[in-house]
């Protein structure tokens, strides 16, 4: 059964730019894995510097291995540098 996951983002004030900087190899790496329907960053029209990751996953194990890889290991931890709080994580199944 698939799964999508919506994680939010404030980022700091000014930062906007170096943060879609600094994530750009984790979704271009994200996006070759095993499993990743889709993978992807978006701003809140209305509410500049807040961010969402879209992911779509063909299944809850395949983003449980993308949690366990190297890329994520790394970018996740360094890119709460750039935020304002920390993330908020909500994870949905397919119906």
């Amino acid at each position: 059964m698939s799964v999508a996951v919506v994680v939010e983002h404030k980022i700091k004030e000014g930062q906007l730019g170096a943060y879609v900087d600094y994530m750009k190899e984790m979704i271009a790496l994200t996006k070759q894995e095993d499993g990743c329907i889709a993978y992807d960053l978006y701003e809140g029209i209305d509410e500049p510097g807040k961010c969402i990751m879209v992911e779509l996953w063909e299944s809850k194990e395949k983003l449980d291995v993308h949690m366990q890889t190297e890329h994520f290991q790394k970018f996740v931890p360094g890119g709460a540098a750039f935020q304002d709080a920390p993330s908020v994580i909500n994870i949905y199944q397919k119906l």
